[in-house]
């Protein structure tokens, strides 16, 4: 399953910036950037757009209200290409959810979610970030999305629901243990409490 471990392919837009990036590299690695937002320290840890899709100009991860900073651009957690860069944007993500305009998260996560015309990993990290959020938030938005034409969707979603102890996540997490990826395997058996999953051969990129 490519979405472990590779970056969105294609070009993906939100608020005032456009990102592009090469499939495969081990962090995003930006291409062309096009932004005209302000500097991160001008309001933008309040703001849930930056959180979810960076676009600040940077020099260090103090820079960023993400706290990720790559190739001189901030970047947020639908950037994010790999698990542990997303958990290092997730402490942000969990502080705007809970300071911002209560749903404010939520409506552009499911806005993102809702989008089938759009890249597969993002969206599936659109789910993913439900994790993060309260869980009344992932019980109201994901359950439809366990049945996603993308797969990507389809076990974030999954784990989500799981996260936020709602039975339809675990239920459906529980076949992803079966999946032909072992990397897939171990993050549901994980994500499951699964004595035996352990970290080794975990590509969680």
């Amino acid at each position: 399953m490519g979405y472990l471990r590779q970056s969105p392919p294609g070009a993906f837009r939100r608020g005032r910036c456009v990102l592009r990036s090469v499939p495969g590299t081990l962090i995003l690695v930006v291409l062309a950037v096009s932004c005209t937002g302000n500097a991160a320290g001008d309001g933008a840890g309040n703001d849930p757009e930056s959180i979810l899709w960076g676009g600040h100009k940077c020099m260090e991860a103090t820079d960023c209200p993400s706290r990720l900073c790559s190739v001189g651009l901030c970047l947020g957690y639908l950037a994010a290409s790999t698990e542990e860069a997303r958990e290092t944007v997730a402490p942000a993500l969990r502080a705007v959810a809970a300071s911002a305009q209560p749903g404010a998260v939520e409506a552009l996560l499911d806005a993102v979610l809702a989008d089938r015309s759009s890249d597969s990993f993002v969206r599936g990290r659109a789910a993913d970030a439900f994790r993060h959020l309260p869980a009344e938030a992932a019980v109201r938005v994901l359950p439809t999305f366990l049945a996603d034409v993308d797969e990507p969707v389809r076990f974030f979603a999954a784990r989500a629901l799981a996260a936020a102890g709602d039975p339809r996540g675990r239920e459906a997490l529980a076949a992803w243990r079966d999946h032909p990826a072992e990397a897939v395997r171990i993050l549901a058996a994980r994500a499951l409490g699964d004595a035996a999953s352990g970290d080794q051969g975990v590509n969680r990129k």
